[in-house]
């Protein structure tokens, strides 16, 4: 009796020992897997609130200048072509020849956006991808270690021409001389391509079509209060 008793102590040791043995098994690979996952989690927000944000401001700068660089290029071109400044004001003079009313001659300048938008269009269209390579550093958001650290590839590719529009503004310059300019706004559609990660957005271009210049006449007199000064002069 007692060797059966002592045989059954041993087989329920051995189970015990073994569902021990497959316990520490599983907490080996347990431990590893779940410090991964929070690893992995820990890098996805990383880079999700600081290396995302920071790769999108680089690369949406970049796109606007490589944009305002194919306008000015399409305008210089279209200009050679074909287009007149002149024609792009309507001038209205008095009998002694003097301006009297400046405006934009709508008529003209769409004409022109219409054609700029076909000219750009084909520009990207046939425009090679633009490479640009940003130091780990500036992702981070350092200032100091702006230029330091592997460079991240990232290319940008304009791809449409979204809307066109004109705008115009007066800027007084002298007691008779006042500049009136002509604006106009595009709004373009650029794709980003980034290690991991692709995304389109939009930019927005405002760039002088042309000015000229109104003068008027001299006045006798001339007072002007600087607008800090005018609550002291009305007390």
């Amino acid at each position: 009796m007692s060797g059966k008793s002592c045989g059954k102590r041993k087989r329920r040791l051995g189970k015990r020992g073994s569902c021990g043995g497959k316990r520490k098994v599983r907490r080996l690979v347990l431990v590893p897997l779940v410090t991964a996952v929070v690893l992995f989690s820990a890098i996805f927000v990383y880079l999700q609130a600081v290396i995302d944000p920071n790769l999108e401001d680089i690369s949406r700068m970049r796109a606007e200048v490589l944009v305002t660089r194919t306008i000015n290029r399409a305008l210089s071109e279209l200009f050679q072509e074909q287009t007149v400044e002149e024609d792009l004001f309507l001038l209205k003079k008095d009998e002694n020849g003097k301006t009297e009313l400046v405006q934009a001659n709508s008529i003209a300048i769409n004409i022109l956006l219409t054609q700029l938008a076909l000219n750009l269009q084909e520009a990207f269209r046939t425009m090679d991808e633009e490479p640009l390579q940003v130091p780990l550093g500036a992702l981070m958001g350092s200032k100091m270690l702006s230029q330091t650290g592997p460079c991240a590839d990232v290319v940008i590719k304009p791809v449409s021409v979204i809307s066109t529009d004109f705008r115009t503004e007066f800027d007084s310059k002298a007691i008779n001389q006042t500049k009136y300019k002509i604006y106009i706004v595009l709004k373009c559609r650029v794709k980003v391509m980034a290690p991991f990660s692709s995304r389109t957005f939009d930019t927005s271009s405002k760039i002088l079509l042309a000015e000229t210049v109104i003068l008027g006449d001299v006045p006798d007199s001339f007072v002007q209060v600087p607008k800090d000064d005018i609550l002291d002069v009305t007390e």
